[in-house]
């Protein structure tokens, strides 16, 4: 009896060792998706569409244990809506165009883990499934509009904020890379106009960047 209750201690002191050594495990990432994204102008006779771009990001995450994490990404991403401008060739008649916007978005997320436990590696990260939930803040390095190839940027704020959510599934491919597809949502809260008139805005009308979905595809590194 006191055998096997020496064995169980050992055993459990083992397993918190183990612990110990894997929590602050850290994983980096690189990735790209397509994105789709809208805006939103206070104003029924303006009419916008969706726009269709894409993006390239660098992630990284620090884990507190198996199921708990936080993660941020350095975003090159890419915004906007589909407009319409005047037609040179006709007074009455418009033309449909791109308004895109280019933004450094960095978000900062909560990210929750689940599913069964199983690698290769004898590391935390290994739980499957995972979503994560934070703010995010973004810096406008371009804005044009396609049909022209007119430059906006300076009728607009060059800071935005808002809220991003990600769901996603990693594969283990080797013991300690990933691959990973994600869901990846962005919802602007702030007014983004500078104030100044164009085709698609007019003045104190307040313009948000609406819903931008991208589905990502990438790789996670793992180090502990």
């Amino acid at each position: 009896m006191k055998k096997l209750l020496l064995s169980a201690i050992i055993a459990s002191l083992g397993l918190l060792n183990t612990n110990a050594q894997n929590t602050g495990e850290i994983q980096f990432g690189i990735g790209g998706g397509i994105n789709f994204s809208s805006i939103t102008i206070d104003d029924d006779d303006i009419k916008t569409g969706g726009l269709s771009s894409f993006n390239a990001h660098l992630s990284a995450e620090y884990y507190f244990d198996d199921r708990l994490g936080v993660k941020t990404k350095i975003i090159y991403d890419n915004k906007g809506w589909e407009g319409e401008v005047p037609d040179p060739d006709s007074i009455l008649e418009t033309l449909k165009s791109d308004f895109s916007l280019t933004y450094i978005t960095i978000p900062i997320m909560a990210n929750w883990h689940f599913g069964s436990l199983q690698s290769r590696a004898k590391s935390f990260v290994t739980r499957p499934w995972y979503v994560s939930a934070g703010p995010y803040v973004a810096f406008l390095t371009k804005a044009e509009e396609s049909e022209s190839g007119a430059d906006f940027k300076e009728t607009l704020k060059g800071f935005d904020f808002g809220a991003a959510l990600n769901f996603g599934l990693r594969f283990e491919i080797a013991d300690f890379t990933k691959l990973y597809v994600e869901y990846d949502g962005q919802y602007g809260f702030s007014d983004i106009s500078a104030g100044s008139t164009t085709s698609a805005q007019n003045d104190n009308i307040p313009i948000k960047n609406g819903l931008r979905s991208s589905v990502n595809l990438g790789l996670l590194f793992a180090f502990y």
